[in-house]
């Protein structure tokens, strides 16, 4: 077995990246490694699996202490992946996954170089919208992400497959094929 993949699941909010990157990463036996956040927890997120919740103060010390190997600040909120994180998860000798966006798939990249692959998820403005209030997102949170939509899809330019998700099982047929070539 060769140097691992490093699998980055990124798009725009409500394209199901994180749904799609889970299936996947599961299928494949990939690790996950988490990014921490200052962002406080949303219902349904369990704390070490979707996100590492850090306070503000935390965050900074960790920031002050070089742990980090990627990290953004978007809105009021801080985002970050520990480098002892992921060299750990490719210590093991799997590919690993992660769930970023642009900015943060952007500095995993120029990091890593070609170890990277990038898989872009993305749905129309008006799908995103839709799945976010089903979930109960609140309205502010909504406009928050569709404010970032056009830089958001944009960004797919940037990566190595791109994939729009309407239907997620048809979305995870188009992508197996894919991931297979670098297992």
């Amino acid at each position: 077995m060769g140097i691992p993949v490093i699998f980055v699941f990124t798009g725009t909010s409500g394209s199901g990246r994180k749904s799609i990157a889970h299936r996947i990463g599961h299928e494949y036996e990939w690790t996950h490694v988490v990014s921490c956040t200052t962002r406080p927890a949303r219902e349904r997120e369990l704390g070490g699996s979707d996100y590492h919740h850090l306070t503000r103060e935390q965050f900074n010390e960790a920031e002050r202490n070089g742990e980090f190997v990627q990290l953004v600040d978007i809105d009021q909120d801080r985002y970050g992946v520990r480098k002892s994180d992921l060299e750990a998860a490719l210590s093991i000798g799997r590919n690993v996954y992660l769930i970023l966006n642009r900015e943060g798939a952007s500095a995993i990249k120029h990091l890593y170089g070609e170890q990277v692959i990038r898989i872009f998820l993305y749905v129309d403005k008006q799908t995103v919208r839709e799945r976010m209030e089903v979930k109960g997102t609140p309205f502010y949170i909504v406009e928050q992400y569709l404010d970032h939509y056009t830089d958001e899809v944009m960004y797919r330019k940037n990566c190595e497959h791109v994939f729009q998700n309407i239907e997620m099982n048809k979305t995870l047929e188009l992508i197996r094929p894919i991931v297979q070539q670098y297992q």
